[in-house]
């Protein structure tokens, strides 16, 4: 729960602080204390909810996010620390200081980072997969950044998404240091399914436990009863005793009948929220903003995610199942492949797309309303091994399913009905997608939706409620280059 942002003048261009004070201001939702450093050419600064240490010595360390094995990483540089409770913005100079920019390449974890080091170095960094966003402008005199689109508008229209995996050091243009290729992974020949199950519930269960960085802490799951999400109450109840669950979609919808499932059967502490369709469609214009696209499919589910959101605020770490449909293979689409190599291929296709797609949403839904989020279906160690197990333990075409090792542990769990329950998008088991389409298809007449299409230079308005989304978009991104910064999603049916 922060936001990071800098301005920097490369070229002895005066300095002025009003801008660092704009891009902050634009993304103070993301935390309630404002910090500004002043440093050589310009200033960095950040929001957050927490008190930390961003100054240590000459070094400032700004990071929105977590890095998970930063104790891991000390030890294997052979630094000793004689406090135990140092600041993680120390443990990453002393880092840097040891090992150079090289060590970017193994920090694993949820973050985007901005460091200025004792030579006066300004590095960008962002994580594997992309869980935290980042965005930039550069020319040959200023460099921006910030942690929201919304922050730079303010200054250019040339906005570009810094990419996942990648750090910058001052102007050089960001580097791929780290990513997901389906060559780095060999598959497992030494196990039987067994093995693999027992061992997954290790993965997963030590991916939880990384969640949990604190005591006494009131824990939570945006619960949709599918069963990326369902496995991940199932297994936080391993951990605490009181769990408390969070679900949405309109009365008698399937999600929220399994998500009551879910919860009677694991004994969670259970809120619901009924959708209405006019409380939907009114708060249209703030989603979009917040969330900063007009994919149709993405500001349907984003408009559910706003309101699980909210409600799930009271808790002080709210996990996500985000992120098991790519890992395990769960789309239906994925039922239609013949070749294992295609299957893990697709998979990590659908992983590196999540960074402005799914986990967009989740970001932006999560900073919106101050929630501190985990996804632990996207957890580096988890993530590196079930990439490694065998399609054929994933897609079972003769069972009709995908994440079908998921299943297997799931039902250590779960009740079999929501183990083995069909898969079906946040927005149709919610009933979201047909009362939203029911309605924009009555304000956009045939001939509105094609001088959209003929407006949106470039873009493939696919529908009648696409079309509207971008007219809602426009109203505040206008005059930017989306294809820089946004990606659409490709499984539109």
């Amino acid at each position: 729960m922060s936001g990071i942002a800098g301005i920097i003048e490369l070229k002895g261009s005066k300095k002025n602080k009003q801008k660092i004070n704009i891009l902050l201001d634009k993304i103070s939702h993301r935390g309630n204390k404002k910090e500004i450093f002043d440093i050589s050419g310009g200033y960095i600064g950040i929001n957050t909810s927490y008190s930390f240490e961003a100054r240590v010595g000459k070094e400032i360390v700004l990071i929105d996010g977590i890095i998970n094995n930063l104790d891991q990483l000390l030890k294997k540089n052979n630094i000793d620390i004689s406090d135990p409770a140092i600041s993680d913005s120390h443990k990453i100079c002393l880092l840097l200081d040891k090992a150079g920019k090289e060590i970017f390449r193994y920090f694993e974890g949820s973050f985007a980072l901005a460091i200025t080091d004792r030579n006066g170095d300004i590095y960008l960094v962002r994580d594997l997969i992309g869980k935290k966003p980042l965005y930039y402008y550069i020319d040959n005199k200023t460099l921006m950044f910030a942690s929201e689109v919304k922050s730079l508008i303010s200054f250019t229209s040339d906005i570009r998404e810094f990419p996942p995996g990648s750090y910058m050091q001052n102007i050089a243009g960001p580097k791929i240091i780290k990513k997901i290729d389906v060559d780095d992974f060999t598959v497992i020949e030494d196990q039987n399914s067994e093995m693999m199950e027992n061992k997954l519930e290790k993965y997963l269960l030590k991916s939880i436990d990384t969640g949990i960085n604190g005591n006494n802490l009131k824990l939570g799951v945006w619960l949709s009863g599918g069963i990326d999400s369902s496995i991940v109450a199932g297994l936080l109840k391993e951990f605490s005793e009181k769990v408390y669950t969070y679900s949405v979609g309109y009365e008698g919808s399937p999600d929220l009948k399994a998500a009551k499932v879910v919860s009677d059967y694991l004994g969670t502490i259970h809120t619901e929220y009924m959708l209405d369709t006019e409380e939907l469609f009114k708060n249209i214009p703030k989603t979009i903003y917040y969330l900063e696209s007009f994919d149709a499919p993405l500001v349907r589910s984003t408009l559910g995610n706003m309101i699980v959101s909210k409600i799930s605020a009271p808790s002080d770490i709210v996990f996500s199942g985000e992120g098991g449909d790519e890992l395990f293979a769960g789309y239906n689409y994925f039922l239609e492949y013949d070749s294992s190599k295609v299957i893990q291929e697709e998979c990590v296709n659908a992983i590196n797309s999540l960074h402005n797609t799914a986990l967009q949403r989740v970001d932006r839904t999560a900073n919106a309303y101050n929630v501190n989020v985990r996804l632990p279906m996207l957890d580096e160690n988890l993530l590196n091994y079930v990439l490694r197990i065998p399609s054929k333990n994933k897609v079972r075409k003769d069972k009709n399913t995908g994440k079908h090792i998921l299943r297997k542990v799931a039902s250590k769990y779960l009740p079999d009905d929501i183990a083995w329950r069909s898969k079906d998008k946040f927005w149709e088991g919610s009933g979201i997608k047909d009362t939203l389409e029911k309605k924009i298809n009555t304000i956009i007449s045939d001939k509105e939706f094609s001088d959209s299409i003929k407006s949106a230079d470039k873009l493939n308005l696919r529908t009648k409620e696409e079309a509207y989304y971008y007219r809602v978009f426009t109203d505040y991104y206008s005059d930017v280059d989306v294809n820089k910064f946004l990606s659409f999603t490709q499984d539109f049916n």
